[in-house]
């Protein structure tokens, strides 16, 4: 697969994959340390278990190392951890558990950076310097040492296996050098100034730190090692997994230099089906995110006895149509505005999705940084979508039922992927066609044929897909708004994202390309603000991207078990550590 598209696919699947295998109800393999507090009477009883590896055991604990046992939660999700721990771009099972395991230098937390490895950073005035000041006296869960070196290492290392994409902003590109200017100063050298250096250090996937021991020492990643080993300095650590990979078991990281969470051990068992049998069950203590769980699964459990449901209250990611205005008949805006105009979101945000999602009005939620929009997208107006098509002669002449003029039916294929996480709204989508005379196909593709078919091979009338979630979007989202994706630009600026690329079409290419280069040229927040505010109107305006909803995540849990579970910035992202006990 093309260069160009490889990191927007690394994300992107997994944001909607759901694959898994086996059920939940394998015992779980325990690590060696804990095999030395079993009675005997325990070890009878557990004949059956498997020791696969162990991260606990291969290091001197401190003493206050929490006791095996107790604290446990169970939490159910669809996919297992295939490809391992690592934070190389094609991982994309692990991105939700990313932050259990490791911790950027800041994080984003209501609306603000705050320390997390680094305590405190500075800009240099020229805006081409950002140096850091390291948390002291913390430890990699393998027990080394978390300095300035440590992250030079892994940022060095890293840059290069990003290569030169903005999937996860500009950072990698820019960055010339990372220097060690002291045992606990680190600092970022900038080819030229950048609005958001903060928001792309922030990014637990992939700026989450490793330690020394997730590389070879040619600098490429140990994915042997990173199947089994999750060396970061968050909260927990990868105990065990066991034979068939449908149970996995972390514990507390025994190094940790933050609040001790409630949890002590937590196990993920994964259950492609029947989520809802094992939580009324027992066996199964916390389940979070619409990928996981549908919104009618939620609303079942969350009005069951003994199960709580939560939802966030942050919009951070975008549903959305896309046409292809390159089709014969959606290069006309008059056909794509009456597309827009003809779909009551509202109607699927509280039908479809059991009013767990958010009508969109905007491609981008107003709750993001910088994602203020003077021009809303076309209001819901089914009798206004047919007069204009009427009025711009698209027409049903032959009593098809389908509209054409000139020769050209408004007829095309939806494509979208397989995962279960779009029928309902594109049949919906599609019924509401039919009625406004546009004929709508369904093509539904597993996952990587979606990703050649749309992104490589840019083969598509149609798509039902998302944005990137934040803290991806709002960046990378407008920033994929650059009218090409031709990797090899002179000038290194191109979109990963031939659907959003496509979606300033009011303003045609050339005004297109000059005004999102300036998120490239500046760093002054006024500026991007105006780059912002004229981006997300002309696409508002310009009905090639049509949001539908924006997403608000939930969780059910056990609450004879959990007593409080609060969202984290990211909030289809677990969080254990933010799981409060009984």
């Amino acid at each position: 697969m093309k260069r160009k598209t490889s990191l927007l696919l690394a994300f992107a699947m997994g944001i909607t994959m759901l694959a898994g295998c086996g059920n939940g109800n394998t015992q779980t393999t325990t690590t060696a340390e804990t095999a030395k507090q079993t009675t005997a009477s325990d070890a009878d009883t557990k004949t059956e278990e498997t020791t696969v590896t162990t991260t606990v055991a291969e290091t001197e604990a401190p003493a206050d190392e929490p006791a095996s046992g107790k604290k446990e939660v169970t939490i159910a999700q669809s996919a297992s951890f295939s490809m391992g721990f690592g934070q190389a771009v094609m991982v994309y099972e692990t991105t939700y558990y990313a932050n259990n395991f490791y911790e950027p230098l800041i994080k984003y937390k209501d609306g603000e950076y705050v320390p997390c490895l680094a305590t405190e950073w500075s800009k240099s005035d020229d805006g081409l310097t950002y140096t850091f000041k390291l948390r002291e006296g913390v430890k990699f869960n393998d027990g080394t040492d978390f300095n300035a070196q440590a992250v030079k290492l892994y940022f060095d290392n890293m840059r290069p296996m990003l290569g030169m994409s903005t999937n996860y902003g500009q950072l990698d590109m820019l960055t010339t050098e990372v220097t060690a200017d002291d045992d606990y100063t680190v600092s970022f050298h900038l080819s030229r100034p950048y609005y958001n250096v903060l928001n792309d250090i922030s990014m637990c996937m992939p700026r989450g730190i490793l330690s020394a021991a997730a590389f070879n020492d040619d600098g490429s990643t140990n994915d042997a090692y990173l199947m089994d080993h999750t060396p970061g300095t968050g909260p927990f650590m990868f105990e065990s997994v066991n034979d068939t990979a449908t149970e996995y078991t972390f514990v507390r990281n025994p190094y940790y230099w933050g609040e001790t969470p409630d949890v002590e051990r937590f196990r993920v068992v994964i259950i492609p089906e029947s989520k809802v049998a094992a939580m009324k069950s027992g066996n199964v203590d916390f389940i979070i995110g619409s990928e996981t769980l549908d919104a009618e699964s939620y609303k079942e459990l969350s009005q069951s006895d003994g199960i709580t449901g939560v939802v966030s209250d942050f919009d951070f990611v975008t549903e959305f149509i896309a046409l292809n205005n390159d089709a014969a008949g959606l290069d006309d805006i008059n056909v794509r505005t009456a597309i827009q105009m003809a779909l009551d979101k509202k109607s699927v945000a509280e039908s479809i999705y059991s009013g767990l999602r958010t009508p969109a009005d905007s491609v981008m939620p107003e709750d993001m940084p910088f994602c203020k929009a003077d021009v809303k997208t076309p209001a819901y107006d089914p009798d206004g979508a047919v007069k204009l098509l009427d009025d711009n002669g698209w027409v049903d002449t032959n009593g098809n039922g389908i509209r054409d003029k000139d020769g050209t039916e408004l007829s095309f294929t939806i494509t979208y992927p397989a995962t279960g996480v779009y029928d309902n709204v594109v049949l919906y989508y599609q019924a509401t066609m039919q009625e406004l005379g546009i004929e709508v196909k369904t093509d539904p593709l597993d996952l990587m044929t979606f990703f050649n078919q749309v992104f490589s091979e840019v083969k598509y009338d149609m798509t039902a897909y998302m944005s990137y979630w934040f803290p991806y979007d709002p960046y990378t989202f407008v920033a994929n708004m650059y009218p090409s994706t031709d990797y090899m630009a002179a000038d290194g600026i191109y979109s990963t994202d031939p659907q959003v690329a496509k979606a300033l079409a009011t303003l045609g290419n050339d005004k297109a390309a000059e005004l999102i280069r300036g998120l490239y040229t500046y760093d002054d927040d006024a500026k991007i603000q105006e780059i912002y505010t004229a981006a997300l109107d002309s696409a508002n305006e310009s009905s090639v991207v049509i949001p539908l909803n924006y997403r608000n995540e939930y969780a059910v849990f056990n609450n004879s078990v959990i007593d409080s579970y609060t969202f984290n910035s990211i909030p289809n992202h677990v969080d254990v550590a933010a799981i409060k006990l009984k």
